[in-house]
């Protein structure tokens, strides 16, 4: 992706901000109920997408030994913020995260890391489906939030590739919440999961490609970044 391609943080926020005023319309297409897409939450999610933003632009491999722990940084930004007093709040439980990812055997990192060495010449829709599909199906990368750091997981890998990132509107809300709802419902292992996970992770990737060219209007083809600094309402 070149340099100079950065993300358009506040298009970004319009998008997040529309789908949160019509959550509760929203939701009734929702195979499952979803917890309520409140202030916080979306700020969280913000600050994320530039932390993203930031691996990217500085060429940095999330799939590389030595930035594993990276990949938690994503997960504490979308549950806790960036806040060193959230940091605080939120020891106990981010400690707890990061003995899940390294050690849990079947869902933990490692068994993403080696998914993803074995699928890396896949195409970037196929990866970054695959990628989403491993880690929120059971058991899953992460304690919480497995969907949102999912999410920019995918959008981390369009980047490198320099295709728009994956962000949540109201055109493809419940084409991305009823998906994720099936696949959370699913393990990784076993019989059934060698015949339905890729199933799963080809509707998934035809999802995105489906959905990339209107996300284009997410890119700022022109340095420097925009910051997020919030809004005021």
């Amino acid at each position: 992706m070149s340099a100079t391609r950065r993300l358009d943080l506040r298009a970004i926020e319009r998008a997040l901000r529309e789908v949160q005023s019509r959550f509760g319309e929203l939701s009734q297409h929702f195979t499952e109920q979803r917890d309520p897409f409140t202030d916080e939450v979306l700020q969280n999610v913000l600050e994320g997408y530039a932390l993203v933003d930031d691996y990217v632009a500085r060429g940095i491999d999330l799939f590389d030994l030595q930035q594993l722990n990276l990949m938690l940084e994503i997960n504490a930004t979308v549950l806790c913020g960036r806040d060193p007093a959230r940091r605080v709040e939120f020891a106990q439980h981010l400690a707890a995260t990061e003995e899940h990812f390294f050690n849990n055997v079947e869902g933990g990192i490692k068994d993403l890391y080696n998914w993803y060495c074995s699928y890396h010449s896949d195409s970037v829709w196929k990866r970054a489906a695959g990628v989403y599909v491993r880690i929120l199906s059971k058991p899953q990368l992460f304690i919480e939030g497995n969907n949102r750091t999912g999410s920019l997981l995918v959008s981390y890998l369009l980047m490198r590739e320099g295709l728009p990132p994956f962000v949540l509107t109201l055109d493809n809300a419940e084409g991305y919440f009823n998906p994720s709802s099936v696949i959370r419902n699913s393990a990784k292992h076993g019989v059934k999961a060698l015949y339905e996970l890729p199933k799963i992770k080809k509707k998934y990737a035809a999802f995105l490609e489906a959905k990339a060219p209107a996300a284009t209007v997410f890119f700022l083809n022109t340095p420097p970044a925009r910051r997020y600094q919030g809004t005021h309402r």
